[in-house]
């Protein structure tokens, strides 16, 4: 590791030189590569200059409080196996075999999906078979998340009242 640092503190002390000679010249004097690879080399050192920090105080610079010195509650990660254990049955999600949709649901379905215009239908699956949130639907459509929740309200609403309207029909 210490190799390493002497190796960047070279490279720094060398770019530094490098950068020196072109401060040295007047800026009129200077062509356009010569304040291209000025800007070239002055960029190295600063990124030389955090390397070389970085590897002598162990960790990023200007960090204002680095993860080894955060407070002992903070750190601390409370876990029993035991509990952990116990709780992992109560939590786990119960895996249903995956079944056929029958003709008759598919027409139900199809029946009830009729009813929405073709946004609502496009942000009602990617809400509820993709899991996206409102928010990366809304980015995804190029519209302001409340749009999106209204959409998803009125397809729940349409659909509601169409299976409404169906029950009350087979009823009869």
């Amino acid at each position: 590791m210490q190799d390493l640092l002497i190796e960047y503190k070279r490279a720094l002390k060398d770019a530094r030189k490098r950068y020196e000679r072109f401060r040295e010249k007047e800026d009129k004097q200077l062509s356009d590569q010569d304040k291209h690879d000025q800007k070239m080399i002055a960029s190295m050192v600063s990124d030389l200059e955090y390397v070389v920090d970085w590897l002598q105080i162990g960790r990023e610079p200007g960090a204002r409080r680095g993860l080894d010195r955060r407070s002992v509650y903070q750190r601390t990660i409370l876990a029993n196996s035991e509990v952990l254990e116990a709780l992992s049955h109560e939590y786990t999600l119960i895996q249903e075999k995956e079944r056929e949709v029958s003709e008759r649901d598919k027409k139900r379905i199809d029946e009830a999906l009729s009813v929405l215009t073709d946004r609502e239908k496009d942000v009602f699956f990617m809400h509820t078979t993709q899991g996206l949130s409102f928010s990366e639907i809304a980015i995804m459509l190029d519209v302001k998340k409340g749009t999106v929740q209204k959409h998803m309200e009125r397809a729940r609403t349409k659909m509601s009242k169409k299976v409404q309207e169906r029950l009350f029909k087979a009823a009869e």
